[in-house]
Order: C-alpha cells, then structure tokens, then sequence
C-alpha cells in the first residue's frame, strides 16, 4: 500500500443521478473526497477539465483461459487483465469450470494460481458446476465464504459436460440462496438445440447463418420460462446471463413484478452486432451463444438497457484465435462460441449508448460499473466514486472520434469481431487502487498487481 496522494481537479463526475464538475481527492488506494476541494493539495494534481472522471469499469462476465470446444482462450490473466485495463476496466469476474473429478473448492484454488503473477487488476471468481452430488453441493457454503457467492450452471452444451438438469439446478439455486449466494444460469433449451442442429445439417445448412437458425429466440424463451417455474418453486435468487430475447425479457420483467428474485444482463455485442453479420463470408467471427440477433431485438435490448429492465451490459469475452473459429468453416457447430469483447465495452457503449442518445451518462456508470459490483457484491470498494472506495478511475474524453479496428485495440485474438467501427469518446488515462495503469495509450502496469476480490452479497453474513 501507498501512501501518495494524487488530486484530479475540475473534471465532470457522475454522483448517482447527478452530473456535476467536481474534483477527486485519492490518498493511497482509495477516494478520500469527491467535492469542491480548492483548498485540497496533492503530491501529483491532474487538471481534467473537459474530460469524465468515471467509476473503472467492472465486467463481471468473462472466459479467461477457457477451454471450449476444442479450443483454447487467448486471453489469460495476463493478456485479458492488460486489454480489460486498456478498456477501462478495473475489476472483473471470471468463470472457472468445475473439472471432471475435481471439487467444487478447486475451482477458486486454480484461479489463485492463474492470477498470481500475471494479474493487472482486481479479480474475483464465479464458480462452474458441472457435477451436482453431494461432494459438490455441500461444498457450496464454504466456496460462498471464500468470496465466491455467485455460481453458474448451464442449461445446454450436453455433449461438452456442462448441461445441468432442472431437478439439481433447483437443488443448487436454494443451497446457493441459503448459503447466501446466487445461482447465475446460461438459458437455451438444450432438447431444442439437440433437434435444430442435426436437422439442419442433414439439409446441408452448415455455414454460420444457420447457427442463428439452430438456436432462434424461442430456446432462450422456452429455457428462461423454465427458470421463472424454478424461482416460483424454491423462492432462491436467479441471475440470467447474456439475455438476447424480446420474449425472454418479457418473461423476466413480468417475473419481477410478480416479486420473483430473477435479473439479466444482456452483452456488448447483442447491443452493438446483428444476425447480418453471420451472412458474411467471415461469418464465424460471430458465432456466439445465444447467437446475434435481429435489428428489432437489438433496439428492444437498448430500451430495456435504458429503462433498467435489463441491470447491467458485461462483455462476455470468449477470445478465440481465428485458427480455432476456423474449426467451424464448415460446419457452425464445430466452431468455438465466443466474441472477444473485454476491451470495447466501455468505449462503445458509451459511443453508441450515450453520445447517440440511447441512455444518459448516469445510466451508463449504471450498466458498466455500479450495477455489477453491486449485484455481485464487489460493492462498495468497486463501482462507485464514493469516498471510501477503491480509487479505480477513468478519465474520458468524451469528445474525440477514432476508428476501432484492429491496430486500435489491444486484445490477443488475431481477428476483430469491431472493425471500422467509429468510436466517439476516448480513455485518457485509467487507475486501479490509485495506480496510474493506462496513460494516453502506454500500459505502465506490472502483471501480478491485481488482487482477489472477496464477494459477498448484501445483505448476507459473509
């Protein structure tokens, strides 16, 4: 820890629904004032009027050393963690698959060990289960208290091990909940997609169109009716990953009104990419589950993402070199599901979001910081510039235009699923716990400086 303090004078700040300029005090890691500080001094003062002084980003949807389909991840905790700092981003929290014979306990430990060293920012874990017995079920409040409260299951994905059927996904939804905990779950109906695919390639229907075709927004919808059901039953909490369905969305809002504990998220690309893009002759790029959807779906997911139906915008970064999406040339369910997505989610929504008029800047903060953090417990260190916490800032130019491509960003995958996007607003300089890390395009951070973050629910005892 640090002692140094560092003064940022005059910049615009976002307080709840409040915009105002304001400066911001840092002492060490974190904010020790936001306010009118004339009288402030520092040892390094920072004059950013003109520019947003935001919350870092928190992306609490990404796949780090995974390995999918024959494939593996790009992005490691070194490489990932450097391009989400790029991005603005300052914590994220990644999915670590419970491995065939291997506990549920295990899952924490092997990313303990893939983030030491290599790290750049803050961190924490999502448990994967993919083996419901008693081993694994009875390990679940000790995996809550080691700060990872939030676990995912899979509704699909049979042949790769990972499908959870409904009668333990309930069983694990209310030990989760009793535990303190939330059970997060990936929506498709699996039996639907088990009679899509093989239909459609006996037909010949194998280029990457038809993995849109396979999986249409009535196997998100049948899956996600089957989670509303699930939450009816066992009354526990429920968290809907990468929600990319007009009538899945329904559902989840008429399921909260009715007082049920189920929210979503929906991801970058649903937001910014459409069904088109699998039409090109480098349609694999886009191959992702549940697969991009129509013009009309992706404007219902904006309004939604503003009117607060939908919580939060994560980037569910599955980076996959274009040797491994080549696997799917051929045959579209063959290639690896996944869009590297860690780095543009600030930038772009912000673009598309806020200087295009979809949402205010306050909402954005929302989407991209504070909701995350609150919803899965990295609050109130991470999220917000409220004194107190963690001093992980963005400064933004929200006026300079630039093209996002290629030779503009910074992931490790060797393809871009964004090019010749036209970006407006611009990261100036990114700290993490007060560390200047990114400054005007120069990472100056050391791998292995990114910390654990232990999570814990409000409201509960850990």
């Amino acid at each position: 820890m640090h002692d140094r303090s560092l003064l940022i004078r005059g910049g615009t700040v976002v307080l709840g629904p409040h915009v105002e300029q304001r400066d911001v005090l840092v002492r060490g890691e974190t904010i020790e004032d936001v306010g009118l500080l004339s009288c402030a001094t520092a040892d390094t003062v920072i004059d950013a009027d003109g520019l947003l002084v935001l919350p870092g980003a928190v992306d609490t949807h990404v796949h780090l050393n995974d390995v999918f389909m024959n494939a593996v991840s790009v992005h490691n905790y070194y490489t990932g963690t450097r391009a989400a700092a790029f991005g603005g981003v300052t914590s994220i929290v990644d999915f670590s698959n419970q491995v065939p014979g291997g506990s549920l306990m295990k899952t924490v430990e092997d990313k303990h060990e893939e983030a030491k060293g290599r790290a750049l920012i803050d961190w924490g874990v999502h448990p994967v289960i993919t083996r419901p017995d008693k081993e694994t079920l009875d390990q679940i409040p000790a995996v809550v208290g080691l700060g990872a409260p939030t676990i995912k299951c899979y509704m699909t994905y049979r042949e790769d091990g990972l499908l959870i059927e409904d009668e333990d996904l309930k069983q694990i939804a209310v030990r989760l909940s009793d535990s303190g905990g939330m059970l997060m779950l990936h929506a498709e109906d699996n039996e639907m997609i088990e009679r899509n695919v093989p239909r459609l390639i006996m037909e010949g229907k194998t280029s990457a169109t038809y993995h849109a075709r396979s999986k249409p927004e009535e196997v998100e919808t049948s899956a996600i009716g089957r989670i509303v059901l699930m939450a009816r039953e066992t009354r526990a909490r429920f968290f809907i990953v990468h929600l990319a369905s007009r009538d899945g969305l329904d559902l989840v809002t008429n399921a909260r009104q009715e007082g049920l504990d189920i929210t979503a998220e929906t991801c970058t690309h649903y937001l910014i990419l459409t069904d088109e893009m699998l039409e090109r002759e480098d349609g694999i790029k886009w191959i992702c589950s549940p697969p991009l959807r129509s013009s009309g779906t992706r404007d219902v997911l904006w309004q939604a993402v503003a009117d607060g139906r939908l919580s939060m915008v994560t980037s569910d970064d599955a980076a996959y070199s274009w040797e491994a999406k080549l696997y799917g040339v051929n045959r579209f369910d063959k290639c690896p599901n996944g869009i590297p997505g860690i780095e543009p989610r600030f930038q772009i929504l912000y673009s598309e979001g806020v200087a295009k008029g979809r949402i205010t800047l306050p909402r954005f903060v929302e989407i991209v910081s504070t909701a995350p953090a609150t919803m899965f417990g990295l609050a109130p260190r991470k999220g917000s510039l409220a004194p107190g916490s963690d001093a992980d800032l963005v400064l933004f130019d929200p006026n300079e235009k630039w093209t996002m491509n290629q030779e503009t960003l910074h992931m490790a995958t060797d393809w871009c699923a964004w090019d010749e996007i036209e970006i407006t607003g611009k990261i100036r300089k990114v700290y993490s716990r007060g560390d200047l890390i990114i400054d005007e395009g120069a990472c100056l951070a050391n791998p292995g400086r990114g910390r654990y973050i232990h999570c814990a629910l409000p409201g509960t005892r850990y």
